[in-house]
């Protein structure tokens, strides 16, 4: 069936696709349940078969001289680590976030301690198991039915209370009961959240007001908020066994996938969503790799990888967007040195003819490691080597600041033509700078270390080292690390806030970055877009 939407008006999904939502719901739990209850009961399914990809590279033999420098470095990102987590336990305890300027507390994502569930998997693959078991049992004291606040954000609870417990899980090999326990009380109360007029969750979660019945759908939503939550629902079904977490995802998906190639720009979908009528619609037609429509296409390889047995949904939905925004959103910067690298940067469909936007945001350096582990599922050298300039595009927004760190949003100029690219104008090469604070986010890290495991490159090392040494350099305070107002201050100030991902996410990527490659393999783990750690491999 072809639809075409006017142009210039939202498309609109006919009414009759949303009255087979619950028929769809009934059919996806019984052949899901199949799957599910074979995997979980350890049972040989007529879905299982041998994984299909290889994604970690071979790795030569190391030298003495090459593994003591790596040990030291990771030692002392360890000495890091541990600070931060001292800070956090010593004056916010039990707190979402601790305050490292002041010694303060905050509570930001519902009050369910989100520091310390994000970083359970964190203080496992450190080693650090007197830390690990004594926050497990912390969990004792967390209702995860019953939030501290009265509307939670259902994206930001997936990935860092879900994603955290299920990671620990899978990580610490099932040994301790009570972070299933806890991941399963968690589900039950995120479920509800798909009980819609459509089957799309809604993004903020009014959990006091809607105990019964229908929850009214969002009017508009950033497309991540609904595409970014298959990992950790899919995962809840496969250790579970109940496959009706998946079977909602699977609602969601499948939406997604029909509207795929009706939007402005076929491939990809928007920043933003009506969610209001009977399924997606589109009045937005901007595009973009980053403010927080990162993870909607970051999570279709990943989903692919921990789904692969029962579907190639997910790749399929990754290879029409990947050709999208190779084509339309990656580009070459014009930039002192000529480097040839690239950069993910907006495309505005309102304009005629669509423009392009230089936007450099630290959000999307993501996109090399996504790229990477796209590659391995195309077997493609090309879209490798498209990683890798990607990645070094953020490593060369690192170089060129005073602190050594990049802002996190600027702009730069594209190339108009990227064979015959030539500085000739004076600066650093930033046409602007937009926001030019460091949230110690870990996207740029985190394609570093994908790059690193799939190719054993050892430049690779060393690139993520500058990066670290300019980091704690800058962020570390007495009682842990802290956000930078200015990376284009040779001497940044600090803001008094410590997100969980930096103990989650940015820490434990320069960690992983200096350990033995079968380390959290990622031939074994699929990482959710909070670095935790799902078994696929097996």
């Amino acid at each position: 069936m072809n639809i075409k939407a006017a142009k210039g008006t939202p498309f609109q999904l006919p009414r009759s696709f949303c009255r087979l939502r619950f028929r769809h719901l009934l059919l996806a739990i019984l052949i899901l349940s199949v799957y599910f209850y074979s995997t979980h009961t350890g049972r040989i399914s007529l879905f299982t078969r041998r994984s299909p990809y290889t994604i970690q590279a071979t790795f030569p033999r190391e030298s003495l001289t090459a593994k003591t420098l790596r040990l030291q470095r990771r030692g002392l990102v360890e000495d890091e680590f541990k600070h931060a987590w001292r800070g956090y336990k010593e004056h916010a305890w039990l707190h979402d976030e601790v305050m490292p300027v002041s010694g303060g507390q905050k509570d930001p994502f519902a009050g369910w301690a989100a520091t310390l569930v994000d970083s359970l998997d964190s203080l496992y693959i450190l080693g650090m198991k007197d830390e690990f078991e004594e926050a497990v049992r912390a969990l004792e004291k967390i209702d995860f039915s019953k939030p501290k606040a009265d509307k939670v954000s259902v994206f930001e609870v997936t990935i860092r209370y879900l994603g955290g417990l299920l990671g620990a899980w899978d990580i610490s090999e099932h040994k301790y009961p009570i972070l299933l326990q806890k991941a399963t009380q968690l589900g039950e109360f995120l479920v509800r959240v798909f009980d819609t007029q459509n089957g799309l969750p809604v993004s903020k979660y009014s959990w006091k007001e809607h105990t019964d019945g229908k929850v009214p759908n969002d009017d508009i939503v950033i497309i991540a908020q609904i595409a970014s939550l298959s990992l950790e629902f899919i995962r809840l079904s496969q250790v579970t066994g109940d496959p009706k977490y998946a079977a909602h995802i699977q609602i969601v998906t499948d939406q997604l996938a029909y509207t795929q190639n009706l939007t402005a720009l076929p491939g990809m979908w928007p920043i933003s969503a009506n969610c209001s009528g009977p399924s997606l619609s589109f009045q937005d037609r901007t595009f973009s790799l980053g403010v927080l429509s990162d993870s909607a296409f970051e999570y279709l390889p990943k989903t692919h990888l921990l789904n692969h047995r029962i579907s190639d949904q997910y790749l399929q939905m990754y290879r029409s967007s990947f050709a999208s925004f190779n084509k339309n959103l990656f580009f070459r910067p014009l930039l002192p040195g000529n480097p040839d690298i690239l950069i993910t940067g907006n495309l505005n469909m309102f304009a005629d003819p669509p423009e392009l936007d230089g936007q450099f945001q630290h959000l999307a350096c993501f996109v090399g490691g996504m790229v990477a582990l796209g590659s391995r599922m195309s077997n493609s050298k090309e879209e490798l080597e498209t990683a890798r300039k990607l990645t070094e595009g953020c490593i060369w927004g690192y170089d060129n600041t005073p602190s050594g760190i990049m802002p996190d949003f600027t702009h730069v100029e594209p190339c108009k033509d990227p064979a015959s690219c030539v500085w000739a104008g004076e600066g650093n090469g930033f046409k602007s700078i937009d926001d030019s604070s460091y949230q110690l986010r870990p996207e740029a890290i985190e394609s570093v270390f994908i790059m690193y495991r799939l190719t054993a490159d050892p430049a690779w090392l060393e690139k993520g080292w500058k990066m670290f040494e300019a980091i704690v350099k800058h962020t570390r305070t007495d009682i842990a690390h802290a956000r930078l107002v200015n990376v284009m201050d040779e001497h940044p100030e600090h803001e008094d806030s410590m997100e969980s991902y930096w103990l989650a996410e940015t820490l434990k990527y320069f960690y992983l970055l200096y350990s033995e490659p079968d380390l959290v393999s990622l031939d074994e783990f699929v990482l959710n877009t909070e670095a935790h750690p799902f078994r696929w491999g097996s």
